[in-house]
């Protein structure tokens, strides 16, 4: 056979190999890509109704594929959100509801990172913890919210946060029965040039505080994700979730236990951090959000 024949096969040979370099080089990009996107949602709005899941108590969160290994030490998160933009044609029937849900929050969700494994520290933490505790003491006969009105769960998780982050600044914990209420959150309203952070933003003396929204669905998209392995004081607690939003939400008192709104005497008591698989906990206290 003529060598030019030869040359000619091992050329082919050569491009074979690095064409099928490339792709697997591709497939692998699109799967870690795929991945994040799947752990952004299931963050932000809750698991995905399509996949079965049976988890238990210790059961750790779901970790997305790294794009990259982050230096020690170094944080590679980004300052805005990549999915942002993401769009979903209206007429795209290939697309699920959760997966609609999930563009529409990732529109104003933080960027999520792996799960923190490690508990939270600080008076912050330690104030929300305290807060939450006075709360459940004083509202053995009904627990009332805004106005004197009936007792709501994302009133109280907006009230002990806004105040446990007020104690970061000012290094004092007020724990009274009543606990300070934060203002409405109106991203309209912030000073010209600020960013819009609809879990969080600085009060008019321009102390940074925390600021949940005003419904438990809202929360459930705020902070960032926590393994259960690593629930502490202060770490906001969700669960059973609905139509791709969390209904029930608590405040970490421990590893195991939490506060939340006793839906049939409307008032605030201690229990378990539920062991059901929709659980998902955030961090918003020093979470950087």
């Amino acid at each position: 056979m003529p060598f030019w024949i030869w040359l000619v096969l091992g050329g082919v040979g050569v491009l074979f190999v690095i064409l099928m370099g490339l792709v697997l080089v591709i497939g692998g990009a699109t799967s870690a890509i795929a991945s994040d996107l799947h752990y952004q949602c299931d963050s932000a709005v809750g698991p995905d109704p399509s996949q079965t899941v049976t988890a238990t108590r210790a059961s750790t969160a779901a970790r997305p594929t790294a794009l990259s290994a982050p230096a020690a030490g170094v944080t590679t998160a980004p300052t805005t959100n990549p999915y942002a933009q993401l769009t979903i044609a209206p007429d795209d029937t290939d697309v699920s509801d959760w997966q609609r849900a999930c563009a529409t929050a990732l529109k104003d969700a933080p960027y999520q990172d792996p799960p923190l494994l490690s508990g939270n520290s600080g008076i912050g933490a330690e104030c929300a913890r305290r807060l939450a505790l006075a709360q459940a003491g004083a509202s053995s006969n009904g627990g009332q919210g805004r106005a004197g009105g009936p007792a709501d769960a994302a009133e109280f998780t907006r009230s002990v946060i806004y105040q446990a982050s007020a104690a970061q600044s000012s290094g004092r914990c007020e724990v009274t029965a009543a606990v300070a209420l934060p203002p409405s959150v109106d991203v309209a309203q912030q000073p010209s040039g600020a960013t819009g952070r609809p879990c969080g933003q600085s009060d008019s003396s321009g102390t940074t505080v925390v600021v949940l929204p005003n419904t438990v669905a809202a929360q459930g998209a705020c902070g960032q994700r926590v393994d259960l392995s690593a629930v502490s004081g202060g770490d906001l607690v969700f669960w059973n979730y609905r139509k791709n939003a969390p209904t029930e939400v608590g405040i970490a008192i421990s590893g195991t236990m939490l506060v939340t709104l006793d839906s049939a005497t409307r008032g605030f008591v201690e229990q378990a951090i539920p062991s059901t698989d929709d659980v998902r906990v955030k961090r918003v206290l020093g979470s950087g959000m």
